[in-house]
């Protein structure tokens, strides 16, 4: 199935100028460039708006590019079924998750998945869930990893693990000890109001993660009057490390991090409540076989 006419036109979309879109191509920039004016021709309209070196879309060129997406989402679906059919052994499959994610994860997932599919190529895609979530929307990704949802009607979710949030604390802070036990869990539970006049460390209320925190803060009834604010978990597990204040993680997380100081993990917040991570992808996207090997083998890794 051929539709280089359609890829052609989608790069130029992309990157807003020939140059680094013949050079995604792996064409030149004048041929690129001729390919374009010609087809215009043909349609007896402008896709692009050449400011300066920039190439924006014309109302014919919105047009043309929803459907070119089409078209390519259709294009892959084809060559994913036809490779089914044919071996079920090869293919792409492209996934999205948050960077901290694919520290514990994604290394043992994709020794397990080469195993069995040795000539199957994983495109990673690292980003925030604003991102992801529109790449997925858009047949860019097969997949994301998330632990939140949005109420698109085009998404389905399948679970992946379930999760929960720890406090972090310096092994000699006078709290240690009081934790109490909980059914079924390795870690104690603690109740956060005994760290209710202590300084917290939290990551910014646009972090998924900053939702569960005040979750787990609301729950004990703390506000707390003055906060270190700092986005990555891991350096907030340090601070803590060094005793300048109470950090929050994921149990999952803690799992793959390393202190050159120790560190002491506590349940918290609401004892019933868990973090759930789905896969999230498109009701219509096809999911080769391959693909569903992966996914299994992400849900052995955690």
């Amino acid at each position: 199935m051929n539709i280089r006419e359609q890829e052609y036109v989608l790069a130029i979309a992309k990157h807003h100028n020939i140059k680094n879109a013949a050079e995604e191509l792996d064409i030149s920039s004048p041929g690129l460039s001729i390919f374009l004016s010609s087809l215009e021709k043909n349609l007896g309209t402008i896709l692009f708006h050449r400011i300066g070196k920039k190439f924006l879309p014309t109302d014919a060129g919105v047009l043309y590019i929803g459907y070119a997406k089409q078209m390519t989402k259709f294009k892959q679906e084809f060559n994913e079924k036809l490779s089914d059919i044919k071996r079920g052994t090869t293919g792409t499959i492209r996934v999205g998750l948050h960077p901290r994610r694919t520290t514990f994860m994604l290394p043992k997932a994709m020794k397990l998945l080469y195993a069995d599919y040795p000539d199957v190529k994983v495109m990673i895609t690292e980003g925030n869930s604003t991102e992801l979530f529109e790449m997925v929307e858009e047949g860019e990704l097969d997949f994301i990893i998330m632990n939140k949802k949005q109420s698109n009607p085009a998404f389905i979710y399948e679970t992946l693990y379930k999760d929960r949030l720890v406090c972090v604390l310096h092994p000699e802070h006078p709290i240690v000890g009081k934790g109490v036990k909980i059914p079924g869990e390795t870690l104690e539970w603690l109740d956060l109001n005994l760290l209710a006049n202590e300084r917290f460390i939290l990551q910014s209320s646009a972090q998924s993660s900053r939702t569960y925190t005040d979750s787990a803060l609301n729950y004990a009834g703390i506000k707390p009057d003055y906060a270190i604010m700092v986005r990555n978990l891991e350096t907030a597990s340090q601070m803590a490390a060094e005793g300048l204040g109470v950090a929050f993680n994921f149990r999952s997380y803690t799992k793959s991090f390393t202190y050159h100081k120790p560190v002491i993990y506590y349940l918290v917040g609401d004892p019933k409540l868990y973090v759930h991570y789905w896969i999230v992808r498109r009701k219509d996207k096809y999911m080769p076989q391959y693909a569903n090997a992966f996914v299994q083998a992400l849900r052995k890794s955690v």
